[in-house]
């Protein structure tokens, strides 16, 4: 079962920034330097959502037990981990709805957290992807689909500091708002998963 301080955490910090129409992660160039903007509530309901999933996850008695405790007690670490950075990154943020990455203490933080969503990855979603083909079942395909979606924003966290042209934060929509559209699904997706959970 998820703990509601740790599930709590994050949406509450975000709770500010949540009227505002989110600004797409971005980069822009002066010269030799290249400075990233990172989007806080984007960051910390990514982190938010991989918390739910990770927590939610690893309290499944088939996922526990195709992983075996050692991995789930290094689980549990890493989810203390990120938990941790992800409240750093909250706090060096401040009342800013935007942060340069460039940032020591945002520096810091956020590589915090691709350090330890690599460990979730590496884990919790791999050893969901990697189950036998001829389990079957409703909670093993959901399971299956919430690690999908967790995977991909793991992705999305990492394209936000991988520049590339002017741009950071992978693919978006004219029309979003700058909110990035496989994040939203990916979000829903997990949402979904840790309800039908119990979570």
């Amino acid at each position: 079962m998820q703990n509601p301080t740790r599930r709590a955490f994050l949406r509450g910090s975000s709770a500010l920034v949540a009227a505002t129409a989110l600004a797409a992660c971005t980069s822009t160039k002066s010269g030799t330097t290249t400075t990233i903007t990172l989007n806080v509530a984007e960051v910390a309901d990514y982190v938010d959502a991989l918390l739910n999933f990770s927590s939610t996850a690893i309290n499944m008695p088939l996922v526990a037990a195709a992983m075996g405790a050692p991995n789930v007690a290094l689980a549990n670490t890493v989810i203390a981990a990120l938990t941790t950075a992800g409240k750093a990154f909250v706090a060096a943020a401040g009342s800013s709805t935007s942060v340069s990455y460039d940032s020591a203490s945002v520096k810091a933080a956020f590589d915090s957290i691709l350090t330890d969503t690599g460990q979730v990855n590496t884990l919790i979603i791999a050893t969901i992807t990697g189950m036998a083909a001829d389990l079957s079942g409703s909670v093993v395909t959901q399971a299956k689909t919430a690690a999908g979606a967790a995977a991909t924003l793991i992705d999305l966290l990492k394209a936000m500091v991988a520049v590339s042209g002017r741009h950071a934060g992978g693919p978006r929509l004219a029309s979003d708002n700058g909110i990035n559209m496989q994040g939203m699904v990916a979000m829903n997706v997990i949402g979904a998963f840790v309800s039908a959970q119990g979570g």
